[in-house]
């Protein structure tokens, strides 16, 4: 059996030792760079692939809607949630399996772990962060 390079990194991570804090990231060190499909994305970035994180930023869901949901956008506090981030201001987010979460007003604070690289959906790069949630603190 093949596991593909995501689910290996995900065994990593279950098997770190129990424990560990989560390093503190914001949205200043994931967005100062200039970012540009296909570029090398900088170390300080790559080292948190599959790293568990805290992060805060403003919870949007991609259809609007403010009801519970399993997977939503973590977005740039600094932008004030309005106008259009960048691909580089925005964390992909996924609730564990089975549990929703609604869409709460103002800021938010997840952990989780953070996956980083482009994700790309018939030929078009649609992220750069990815997270699975652990937690969502208002």
């Amino acid at each position: 059996m093949k596991l593909s390079a995501r689910n290996l990194a995900a065994l990593a991570v279950l098997l770190a030792p129990p424990g560990e804090d989560p390093i503190e990231v914001d949205f200043a060190s994931l967005s100062d760079f200039d970012y540009r499909e296909g570029m090398t994305l900088p170390a300080h970035v790559t080292r948190l692939d599959t790293k568990k994180i805290r992060i805060s930023g403003f919870m949007r869901s991609e259809d609007g809607s403010n009801g519970p949901t399993e997977f939503f956008m973590l977005i740039n506090d600094a932008c004030g949630c309005a106008g259009t981030p960048f691909l580089n201001e925005i964390v992909f987010c996924a609730m564990p399996p089975g549990q929703k979460v609604d869409i709460e007003p103002g800021t938010v604070e997840l952990t989780g772990t953070l996956y980083v690289g482009e994700v790309r959906e018939d030929g078009v790069v649609i992220s750069l962060y990815e997270m699975d949630v652990d937690t969502v603190q208002d």
